[in-house]
């Protein structure tokens, strides 16, 4: 009995020490699989584990067009990035002849359409770049580039009526500033336009210089701007100046309107911008009672009725007035110094200066 029990513990004894060793390569072949190292399904995964990320391959088109593709100084530019992509961030830089390197402008995103606009000031030539930096999954990075010349602003200005011995008024400005820099005023001759005169620019980038121009006629002037390194050459608008006979009363061109009375002739005459454009007879004062010499202003007019002041009068010196007149033979006869220091016309020609002559319109008596 004793022996039997023996044999039945060393049974149970060894069995014991069995299982564990048994469970163990089961054990192991569980957490390989957990693990994913065995199997062929296993090791199928840690092949695709290992695999690479795919890089970029497609280069977008990517372009930059300027609108205007050349300007004026101040002029506004209009640049369109097209690069196919909607809602992609480009990036937009400059470069001048003063810069060594190309500086950020600014970012855009794109639109629907994948285009991003821009609208720049430029003042001197500038090459524009616009750079895309790809998305690290299906488009490369991508840039474009774009120059814009730019023409300096050169403003010009001139009289538009001159007497022929008289020196003309003219002035130039160029913008951006250009101090010292040589501009050249040309004038056309036989439809050619030919150097005429060449100015300075003072610090402020101004010139103003007074020449005569030449004989009687018109003429057109303009005033041109070599190239240098920041832009192309310029040239201002044309400005025509008609050249005219010095009046013998050297009326000043600028004036809208002027009589003179010129007693010794007993003839009123309207200039507008030195023109003669009426001549009138009149009546002057008599003896004792002369017309005044001088240079005066009409300071009241008004409408009449008639009478003695004919239908409009126009006062410029105490008690002196040119006006109308109830004796319209007197202004057929000559020598007419016939009133009490007015100045009397036709009555139909006291209506049309009245019209012409507001207040402070000058009067000229002259002898």
């Amino acid at each position: 009995m004793t022996g039997a029990r023996l044999g039945i513990v060393t049974s149970i004894l060894a069995a014991a020490l069995w299982l564990p060793a048994a469970a163990a390569p089961a054990q192991t072949a569980a957490a390989d699989r957990a693990a994913g190292l065995g199997g062929a399904a296993e090791g199928q995964a840690t092949v695709l584990a290992d695999e690479p990320t795919p890089s970029p391959t497609v280069a977008p088109a990517l372009t930059l067009t300027a609108r205007p593709a050349t300007i004026t100084a101040g002029d506004p530019v209009d640049l369109v990035a097209a690069l196919g992509i909607p809602g992609a961030t480009v990036r937009l830089s400059r470069k001048t002849a003063a810069h060594a390197d190309f500086v950020v402008v600014g970012l855009r995103t794109t639109d629907g359409k994948g285009v991003a606009r821009f609208r720049v000031l430029p003042r001197q030539t500038t090459a524009y770049r616009v750079e895309y930096e790809g998305d690290g999954l299906t488009w490369l990075p991508a840039s474009a580039e774009t120059l814009v010349p730019v023409r300096p602003r050169l403003t010009f200005s001139a009289p538009t009526r001159v007497y022929r011995d008289r020196a003309a008024r003219l002035a130039v400005t160029v913008r951006p500033a250009h101090p010292g820099a040589t501009v050249v005023v040309q004038r056309q001759v036989d439809g050619a336009w030919r150097d005429w005169r060449s100015v300075t620019l003072g610090a402020d980038s101004r010139a103003r210089v007074a020449r005569r121009i030449g004989p009687v006629g018109a003429v057109k002037l303009r005033v041109v701007m070599a190239a240098d390194a920041g832009h192309l050459a310029g040239r201002s608008g044309v400005r025509r100046v008609q050249v005219v006979k010095p009046n013998p009363y050297r009326v000043p061109l600028g004036a809208k309107g002027i009589i003179v009375v010129d007693i010794s002739e007993y003839t009123l005459r309207f200039y507008s911008h030195g023109r003669l454009l009426k001549a009138f007879p009149c009546v002057t004062g008599r003896p004792g009672l002369p017309t005044p010499i001088g240079r005066f202003k009409i300071y009241a007019r008004g409408m009449w009725p008639g009478g003695p002041y004919g239908s409009r009068i126009m006062s410029y010196h105490p008690p002196c007035a040119i006006h109308g007149t109830n004796e319209p033979h007197l202004l057929r006869r000559f020598p007419r110094n016939f009133s009490h220091g007015c100045t009397r016309l036709y009555n139909s020609h006291a209506i049309w200066l009245y019209d012409h002559a507001p207040l402070g319109t000058p009067v000229w008596n002259v002898p």
